[in-house]
This record gives structure tokens, sequence and C-alpha cells, in this order.
């Protein structure tokens, strides 16, 4: 066997051993090799459902936020008398 050809096996044994290692992994992470299109529309979908909590988290920590500044405001105006 040539240098050439013993690098050429080399390779393809390092192909072949990384594709079925990455097959085992998406395997052990629950993703149907036979439906690609599946598994890219269960990642979509999970983009989408952390991009929208991550929403709804801003909207609840500014609504939080402002509930304790008007809070904080009424307690300050309550205690000032109003000309009288």
């Amino acid at each position: 066997m040539t240098e050439q050809e013993l690098h050429e096996l080399a390779r393809n044994s390092g192909r072949e051993g990384g594709r079925e290692v990455a097959q085992e992994v998406l395997r052990a992470l629950g993703i149907d090799l036979e439906q690609p299109l599946e598994a890219q529309k269960d990642m979509h979908f999970l983009r989408d459902l952390r991009n929208g909590t991550s929403s709804v988290k801003g909207k609840i920590i500014n609504t939080v936020v402002g509930a304790l500044a008007l809070a904080g405001l009424y307690k300050l105006f309550s205690s000032v008398k109003w000309g009288g």
C-alpha cells in the first residue's frame, strides 16, 4: 500500500466513524434521522418558544418594576399634605 492509499483509507475511515458517531448522538437526543424536516420543525418550535418566553419575561419584569415605582410614588405623595 502506498502512503497516499493509507491517507485515503484513514480519511474514509474517519468520515465513516464520524458519521456513525453523529448519528448515535442525534438518536440519543431523540432526533428522527429518517425525517429531518420534522426535526427542523421541532427546533424552529423550540426557538419560537424560547423567544416568546423571553419576551413575556421582559414584560413581567417591566410590570413589576412599574408597580413598585407607582407604590413608591404613592407612599411618597400620600405622606405629603396638600395645602391646608
